[in-house]
């Protein structure tokens, strides 16, 4: 009787610990499964809630795009300027130092230097033609209060920064002007003295 009791009991004994086993396995089962579950759910619950944020930055950036305006652009351009031609300046200065209006009549022995366009040291220069003697032309027409049309009979060296010059009118060429310019530096022609000739030594007939 004592062996069977005793078998009994182990065999109970076993039973309920495979019961509590199995329990104990459905429940890890469960767990698992629970998990798992929330693993699953959470990850697509996740990415639709990402889904959702880039299509609202997206739509965000399309609003942004559509409202900015679009940078105004300067169509216009201006003209380049263009560069001053020398051979014109030359020329305007040119005929800045042949004006005589800026001259005012003097009184014999009162006269001014003329002016000059020229620079450097002084040299005679008879080019005719040339700065330096349009700007004798221009001292004798001061002085003689003669016009543009004077006719110059003779413009000669008459020492280191002087020149003699004769002229005269158009219906006065058998009784010439002859006046001594001097040089002046920085300042152009003075004239010094004015002479009116009986007689025109360099008039031919």
């Amino acid at each position: 009787m004592t062996r069977v009791q005793g078998t009994r009991f182990e065999h109970r004994k076993k039973k309920r610990m495979n019961t509590v086993l199995n329990v104990a396995i459905g429940l890890v089962v469960v767990l698992i499964i629970v998990f798992a579950a929330q693993i699953f759910l959470g990850s697509s619950d996740t990415e639709d809630v990402a889904l959702e944020i880039d299509e609202e930055s997206e739509e965000s950036v399309e609003i942004e795009s559509e409202s900015e305006p679009a940078p105004e652009t300067d169509e216009t351009t201006e003209a380049p300027e263009e560069a001053p031609d020398e051979d014109a300046l030359e020329e305007d200065e040119d005929e800045e130092g042949t004006e005589d209006d800026d001259l005012e009549p003097a009184e014999d022995g009162e006269w001014e230097p003329v002016g000059t366009n020229q620079s450097g040291d002084f040299s005679h220069d008879f080019t005719r033609g040339g700065t330096n003697w349009n700007e004798m032309e221009r001292a004798l027409r001061y002085a003689t209060g003669l016009g543009e049309d004077m006719i110059t009979w003779r413009l000669e060296n008459g020492g280191p920064t002087s020149v003699i010059g004769t002229v005269s009118a158009p219906d006065q060429q058998t009784s010439p002007y002859q006046v001594r310019l001097e040089w002046v530096d920085g300042q152009g022609w003075q004239p010094v003295s004015k002479e009116q000739l009986s007689n025109n030594p360099y008039r031919r007939g």
